[in-house]
């Protein structure tokens, strides 16, 4: 058994794991505050690490 449970994210539909309960990989990742208001607004659950850098990166829209 899995103490956390593997994400699907929506973009891409990959599993990942997303550490609700602490710091999560994705605070290591630079994004900028528009790109994090667009991700919010699009998306209502975590994105895989991948795709998350992709458009933190600004060379794919959200």
């Amino acid at each position: 058994m899995k103490l956390i449970e593997d994400e699907i994210c929506p973009r891409c539909k990959a599993t990942f794991t997303c550490s609700k309960s602490g710091k999560c990989w994705c605070f290591e990742i630079d994004i900028p505050t528009d790109i994090q208001d667009s991700i919010s607004e699009k998306y209502d659950t975590c994105l895989c690490p991948d795709c998350l850098k992709i458009l933190a990166s600004g060379t794919e829209e959200v």
